[in-house]
């Protein structure tokens, strides 16, 4: 979730292609694809399962000529807010999938970019496009399919039902033995975040290592969190020793949303997925990143860039054993 607003309706096909499958790069734990809007591009864009809609920066906006309504403002992981316009996209091409009339969002992305280093960085695709399709994460060859067909999966992949929200997907799964609704976010750069109000009344606060420190930057700033290690159970596995931001803000979608957590793609990229928003079902496999050991960098601002402080020592650190893909 790079941002929270409620906004567009699921956007008709122009084209009569029902799929596509496109290359990712995975860049500070988002997947950013190269799409083409009215035409113009190519614009770099992140695929973000925690988003409503199509947002697109004000510099392309102003490129293409789009005209902009104010809508107020829009908030996010940060503890602020920013600037909001409405617009509309006359078509929008991923790959060879055509969209049309599509109803966006336009939002200041720029801080976010220099402030994590992003090459290029305008727009989010959400809901809004994603939510008629089996969206394919190919985490092993890094490449993003959407089909209106479904895809195939192996025999071992695990099923797991979702429940949407605002076009945000909920699934149940457990941190620590305790069991809640943790949201699914591939925007989301963090492996586990404990909305606030959850670690409160588990105890989770008690103990962190780590405190009061900056762990990411979203719309509204940047994010600060404590940070311990926890063991996360889902899609039929148990994972030790998952780096877990218990968020120290006091607005901000982690400081007032009602879910348990938010599952990022540093957690979610151990797994191949598929996403299948028609049946509400998500299938997950094991990727070549499942067994990797978690890792927790402290990050820090020079200059107004966020950065990982490379040499630091890591205060989270405990023996643990490896990710198991049953239990």
């Amino acid at each position: 979730m790079i941002a929270a607003i409620v906004l567009a309706a699921v956007a008709p096909s122009l084209s009569g292609s029902n799929s596509t499958t496109v290359p990712f790069m995975l860049f500070d734990n988002r997947m950013l694809v190269q799409t083409r809007i009215d035409g113009d591009g190519p614009f770099t864009m992140v695929v973000d399962t925690g988003s409503y809609e199509v947002d697109v920066t004000p510099a392309v906006a102003r490129r293409l000529s789009l005209a902009m309504k104010p809508a107020g403002s829009a908030t996010g992981a940060g503890s602020g807010s920013t600037q909001f316009f409405t617009t509309q996209i006359p078509t929008f091409a991923l790959g060879s999938l055509r969209l049309a009339n599509i109803a966006a969002g336009v939002i200041d992305l720029s801080a976010i970019q220099r402030a994590i280093g992003f090459p290029r960085l305008d727009g989010i695709i959400g809901y809004g496009v994603l939510g008629k399709y089996r969206v394919g994460v190919d985490m092993d060859a890094q490449r993003l399919t959407l089909s209106a067909k479904p895809l195939p999966v192996p025999k071992a992949a695990t099923s797991e039902p979702f429940t949407l929200g605002g076009g945000a997907i909920h699934i149940a799964a457990a941190v620590d033995g305790i069991h809640g609704r943790f949201f699914v976010d591939t925007g989301d750069r963090s492996s586990l975040t404990l909305f606030r109000h959850f670690a409160e009344a588990n105890n989770f606060y008690r103990d962190a290592p780590v405190r009061n420190v900056v762990t990411g930057v979203g719309v509204g700033g940047p994010i600060y969190s404590d940070v311990r290690r926890t063991t996360v159970s889902l899609f039929g596995a148990t994972i030790p020793g998952v780096v877990t931001r218990l968020p120290r803000d006091r607005a901000g979608a982690f400081a007032t949303g009602s879910d348990a957590a938010s599952i990022g793609t540093g957690l979610l990229k151990r797994f191949n997925i598929v996403y299948d928003y028609p049946a509400r079902t998500i299938y997950a496999w094991p990727s070549h990143f499942f067994a990797e050991k978690d890792r927790y960098a402290p990050l820090a601002f020079t200059n107004g860039r966020l950065h990982v402080v490379e040499d630091a020592d890591d205060p989270t650190v405990k023996a643990s054993p490896s990710p198991s893909p049953s239990g």
